[in-house]
């Protein structure tokens, strides 16, 4: 709308006073975050997650967790359109006294992840993680101790450390999908180069897919020979196999004498991205036979040819590190969340921490 001014004759007009003109503002509604605990009909939706989070590994699936957890929980965040877009799975056990949240038997990597596709820059993704790790973590109720280890596919942790979870640093031995035989080869000590050299020449076979008993008798022998017991029954290895293996995500080697005799085994399993070695054994009556290194020299093989980075888990130990390290693969460092929700709990945690510090230097 627009205003006349009217003069009289030979009197300049007065100009009347105008006000600056008031911009609207439009409030932006902010983006709605909910979080929640998945029941077990939106299972699909958080595997659904897991295929698209860089974060996401064979150990975050629902049914891995169906397989290797007692109990357990998936924590999940949802955008305004009602998609899942980060979670972290929470499984847990009861102890007289303590409710503890720590990864399953074989399942060494959990921790948050992430659904970064639909953001371009750093920033942003940045932005994205530490403000939903921190809700997250502060979603994480009802426990005396937290303990996950988040593998080298982590995400950003930043947003934990700020709802209190302290985060220690640790190392896994890996070979990039990039590399090639003859790089792992040249790599290799000339001691391990040599041992398998051997086991090639020894013309031993290997069993890919078959053998689960020849495995389970493998990784008793070699329990016992070291004066221990596994933490895990001989049923719960034979319930993961059938598992995995049913979902096409797991690989089984066996390496026999001409007689057909067991002297090595490995069991390996895998997602879109990387190989994981969680199971092995090893004949102790055929010392003088290195089973062990064809039945990796094969995994590595199988696992390069499909496109996949290998993962050594379970290489911080003093005692086997050594062995690892030799192939020539890359360290890598991985990352310990943990939290005490009780004095219990912090109590817990020195108890754990001393034990742990007697094994890694042992």
């Amino acid at each position: 709308m627009s205003t006349k001014i009217v003069s009289q004759t030979g009197i300049e007009p007065i100009p009347r006073a105008t006000r600056p003109r008031q911009i609207q503002s439009v409030q932006k509604s902010p983006k709605v975050i909910t979080c929640q605990i998945l029941k077990q009909e939106e299972y699909p939706e958080w595997d659904e997650l897991i295929d698209r989070s860089p974060n996401g590994t064979i150990f975050h699936y629902s049914w891995w967790l169906q397989t290797t957890a007692t109990e357990f929980s998936i924590l999940a965040l949802r955008n305004e359109r009602g998609v899942i877009v980060a979670g972290m799975p929470i499984p847990f056990e009861r102890r007289p006294g303590l409710r503890l949240f720590r990864s399953p038997n074989l399942t060494p990597y959990l921790g948050p992840v992430f659904d970064v596709s639909h953001i371009n820059n750093t920033c942003d993704r940045l932005h994205f993680m530490r403000s939903n790790g921190e809700l997250l973590a502060r979603n994480i109720k009802s426990y005396d101790s937290v303990r996950y280890v988040a593998g080298a596919s982590a995400p950003d942790l930043q947003g934990f450390l700020w709802a209190g979870f302290r985060v220690h640093l640790a190392y896994t031995f890996r070979f990039p999908s990039t590399h090639t035989p003859d790089q792992i080869t040249a790599g290799m000590t000339r001691t391990h180069l040599q041992k398998l050299t051997k086991a090639l020449r020894l013309k031993l076979s290997v069993v890919r897919d078959d053998g689960l008993e020849d495995l389970v008798m493998l990784n008793r022998k070699t329990f016992e020979k070291q004066g221990l017991k596994p933490v895990y029954s001989e049923d719960f290895l034979r319930r993961l196999w059938n598992a995995a293996h049913s979902q096409e995500r797991a690989h089984l080697y066996i390496a026999r004498t001409a007689d057909n005799t067991p002297v090595a085994g490995l069991l390996t399993v895998y997602d879109n991205r990387t190989t994981y070695q969680i199971v092995s054994g090893v004949n102790p009556e055929f010392r003088d036979i290195p089973g062990a290194y064809l039945v990796l020299w094969n995994a590595l093989q199988d696992t390069l040819l499909a496109g996949r980075n290998y993962d050594f888990e379970g290489s911080s130990l003093r005692g086997v590190e050594c062995f690892y390290r030799r192939w020539g693969a890359t360290a890598v460092p991985i990352w310990r969340l943990e939290k005490a929700g009780s004095w219990r709990g912090g109590f817990f945690h020195s108890l754990i921490d001393r034990r742990d510090s007697k094994t890694l230097t042992k």
